[in-house]
């Protein structure tokens, strides 16, 4: 990436580039889910689909890269609030909860490629939020109207979204020295 700093424009930019099937907020939601899955073969996955020796697709692929860095640290480092690739707050509520709805649904699709979970986890307060993942991955953006109602609860989603991600990691790290 150019700077530290994760930019969903940025991203977006290179993804729509280098042609990728996914959304900015998706391919985020993804990396996430392969993280705390312990998947590690991101590039298979979400550059399937291109040719390797395009000079935006190389671009993409680096950009991808520092935002897989950049959030590995963030988990690592137990920061608050996690960065969500999420369209800003000057985008309209649909655009903004359609990108939380695909970044649970990359999240979801990510840390599935991982395979089989320890039964211990899914059983324990992950396994909670991966179901409050599946339900917001399903939910109808058109319910959301241009209300103050809506933006709150845009946050409410955003907020548990970063702070379910950590619980997953860390319960999910907590869970390989069994």
């Amino acid at each position: 990436m150019n700077d530290s700093t994760p930019d969903y424009r940025r991203l977006t930019d290179h993804i729509e580039a280098a042609g990728l099937e996914y959304s900015a907020a998706e391919t985020h939601g993804i990396l996430n889910g392969m993280l705390c899955g312990k998947c590690g073969n991101w590039q298979q996955i979400l550059l399937e689909e291109t040719d390797p020796a395009d000079p935006q697709v190389q671009e993409c692929a680096a950009e991808l890269e520092g935002l897989l860095l950049f959030t590995a640290e963030e988990l690592r480092a137990g920061r608050f609030p996690l960065q969500l690739m999420l369209p800003g707050e000057q985008a309209s509520i649909a655009e903004r909860a359609t990108a939380i709805r695909d970044w649970a649904q990359g999240f979801l699709y990510g840390f599935g490629l991982a395979g089989e979970q320890k039964q211990q986890l899914l059983n324990s307060n992950a396994g909670e939020a991966l179901q409050d993942f599946a339900e917001i991955a399903r939910m109808n953006v058109e319910d959301f109207g241009e209300l103050q109602e809506a933006e709150e609860a845009l946050m409410q989603l955003e907020e548990y979204l970063w702070v379910a991600t950590s619980l997953i990691w860390h319960e999910a790290d907590g869970n390989d020295a069994d």
